[in-house]
């Protein structure tokens, strides 16, 4: 079966369009699913400016259609992962509300720390390990065998699950403080998600 928003049946006349090149602005033909598109006149490829990519978040042609993507928008994936994170989380946890609703405070709390973090942090990556921070029980030896399963079965790059699995095993040690500004901007989130939970209860 093919991706609906791929298989030309399903296009109107919106499906093909002009768009401007950013370079000597010559007129471009774009097809919905053209990821780039090199312009006739001078040459230049640049990405498809209405392509958007956040079905990737949940499609089950995900993986296909994110094997398709040009170079520069590869950086996207982890943006789009974070979101796949979050509804893996949720069904992980099946019907305990109460800790669903505590990773998700803590996401928002992580989320905001970050964006207001100067550009230090990687969002995504803050995000992800906001998410899988707590889902295994703390261990002296900082292992993190469901988070490391979650994103292993989402595909994540090896570099990420590494990042992130060593971000919540740090959990387990003192080193906290001066590790990685994406570890302490979580800490700091949980620390936030505590207090509004404590205080909701008090009023």
């Amino acid at each position: 079966m093919k991706c609906p928003g791929q298989d030309t049946q399903y296009w109107n006349e919106d499906a093909i369009f002009e768009v401007t090149c950013p370079q000597c602005k010559g007129p471009v033909e774009f097809f919905k699913d053209d990821t780039t598109r090199r312009c006739g006149r001078c040459g230049h490829r640049f990405v498809n400016p209405k392509m958007d990519f956040g079905c990737a978040a949940y499609c089950q042609y995900a993986e296909q259609c994110m094997g398709d993507l040009p170079p520069e928008l590869v950086a996207q994936q982890e943006d789009l992962l974070k979101d796949r994170v979050a509804v893996a989380v949720k069904r992980h946890l099946k019907t305990d509300f109460k800790r669903i609703g505590h990773i998700t405070r803590r996401a928002r709390h992580a989320e905001a720390i970050a964006k207001n973090s100067d550009g230090k942090a990687n969002l995504p990556v803050v995000l992800i390990t906001a998410y899988l921070w707590d889902l295994d029980p703390l261990t002296s030896a900082g292992e993190a065998p469901a988070a490391r399963a979650i994103l292993t079965e989402l595909k994540a790059p090896p570099p990420l699950i590494e990042q992130v699995c060593a971000m919540i095993a740090l959990r387990s040690s003192s080193k906290g403080g001066t590790v990685e500004t994406e570890f302490n901007i979580v800490a700091e989130a949980e620390q936030q998600a505590l207090v509004e939970e404590t205080a909701a209860a008090e009023a």
